[in-house]
């Protein structure tokens, strides 16, 4: 039989073990390829591979998740998504953008801004009536450009690949409702294979009766703090999600969420690891209706 000073070692064992693990999840990313079947996809654009990148939340050069990015410099991916929340201060963006530049994306990296790229906290010394700082979205911009980042806020471009037509739509942060579907998809080829990257799932649902063959987005963490044989309790999302993470339909369409690399609030991940998966594309037979 245990007893209470046994039972009680054991306990502080587990919370130890628990908060390794714990502190492990957010400093380290799981590097997974997955694969996401699409029915109408191109044969020219079979197999093209998406590094996706999320939730950062960079701010220093010694943010832990900048270790995420580094370790995936020179994969040459055909395409890199960094789906908002990159820096929460407007001097670590420029850490991010080196980074992110140094994956060497064949045809292009794209951006788009997150809640956290939008508005910071106030600093300890600011007045206690400030809520939160704007960030200057212009600069950072710039601070991307320069590496060859375009950041894609309610914006598009379009790639020819072979004898395809490929659109990348980059949709605003719908935390604070700056999403705008319709100025984002305008000019958009109705025949070409339309990606979407955006931050917020909750921007899915506005998407409209656009060409929509595949989305990208993040925000959610994956719940980053999920209790053992839970689910998790916050997404930080309005709208209900099948699940906090991963590949699901949301409104029809086809949703991937990544939990992203950085943490928020407590800084520490449970069962909810960091990730920076690379996503290919798979053509598939459409079912039989």
């Amino acid at each position: 039989m245990l007893t209470v000073r046994r039972t009680a070692a054991l306990a502080g064992l587990g919370a130890l073990g628990l908060v390794a693990r714990a502190v492990a999840q957010s400093s380290d990313a799981e590097v997974a390829a997955i694969p996401v079947p699409l029915p109408r996809l191109p044969g020219a654009l079979n197999g093209l591979t998406i590094q996706v990148v999320s939730d950062l939340h960079v701010r220093s050069p010694r943010t832990p998740s900048l270790n995420a990015l580094r370790r995936l410099a020179g994969t040459r991916p055909d395409f890199l998504f960094a789906c908002g929340d990159l820096s929460d201060r407007v001097d670590a963006a420029p850490f991010v953008a080196e980074a992110l530049a140094a994956i060497e994306p064949v045809h292009g990296a794209y951006a788009v801004w997150g809640n956290h790229d939008l508005f910071v906290s106030h600093d300890a010394t600011d007045p206690s009536w400030i809520g939160n700082r704007t960030q200057p979205l212009g600069f950072i911009r710039q601070v991307f450009q320069a590496q060859g980042v375009t950041v894609l806020n309610n914006a598009h471009v379009r790639h020819r690949i072979g004898d395809a037509e490929l659109a990348i739509v980059g949709v605003g942060d719908a935390t604070h409702r700056g999403d705008d579907a319709a100025r984002a998809f305008e000019g958009v080829d109705q025949d070409a294979f339309t990606l979407v990257l955006t931050h917020n799932p909750d921007a899915v649902p506005r998407l409209g009766q656009a060409r929509v063959d595949f989305v990208v987005c993040g925000h959610t963490h994956g719940g980053q703090i999920v209790p053992p044989l839970m689910s998790a309790p916050m997404t930080s999302t309005r709208s209900p999600l099948p699940r906090p993470s991963g590949l699901m339909h949301v409104g029809g369409r086809l949703v991937f969420i990544t939990r992203g690399v950085g943490t928020v609030g407590i800084p520490m991940r449970v069962n909810a690891p960091a990730e920076v998966p690379r996503l290919t594309l798979v053509r598939v037979a459409e079912a039989a209706r």
